[in-house]
């Protein structure tokens, strides 16, 4: 189902609760990808719609088909994910958030990181990303943990 998407800022700060072995969130995972389709954007946390759970789906663009010009996507659902390695910052000018339309902020992020997660079959899994999928990643990791991009501003040395 979709859902609307917070904005209050102060809803978005408070660090996620983990998601316990034995609790079901079928129909949280199912409302993520709902909303996350009906919007432009490459993910979406449960805090994001109102539920305080460390969840995030991404959606990223991988490449287009040459012959039907079909997206095709990278997808993941992250279930209590955590960074373990990072390595060479850049500055990514205009990042967005669906929860601040029309809002843009120089951020500081990682080409490439390693990240351990549960995956939708609550499977433990350790993935490293590049690029376009590092970014979406760490920025659904900090909704888990109640960072928003305003905390990430790129600031000069």
């Amino acid at each position: 189902m979709i859902k609307p998407i917070v904005t209050l800022i102060t809803e978005l700060k408070k660090p996620c609760l983990e998601v316990e072995e034995d609790e079901n969130i079928k129909s949280l995972i199912q409302d993520l990808k709902d909303t996350l389709n009906s919007v432009k954007g490459w993910g979406i946390s449960a805090n994001q719609i109102g539920v305080n759970k460390r969840v995030s789906y991404i959606k990223v663009p991988k490449f287009m088909d040459p012959k039907t010009k079909e997206i095709k996507y990278s997808e993941y659902i992250l279930i209590n994910a955590k960074i373990i390695e990072k390595d060479k910052p850049v500055k990514i000018e205009n990042e967005g958030c669906l929860s601040f339309p029309g809002v843009y902020v120089h951020t500081r992020r990682y080409i490439f990181i390693t990240v351990v997660f549960e995956n939708e079959k609550r499977q433990v899994q350790t993935g490293t990303m590049q690029d376009y999928e590092a970014l979406a990643t760490q920025h659904e990791i900090d909704h888990q943990n109640g960072i928003v991009i305003f905390n990430r501003k790129w600031r000069a040395k």
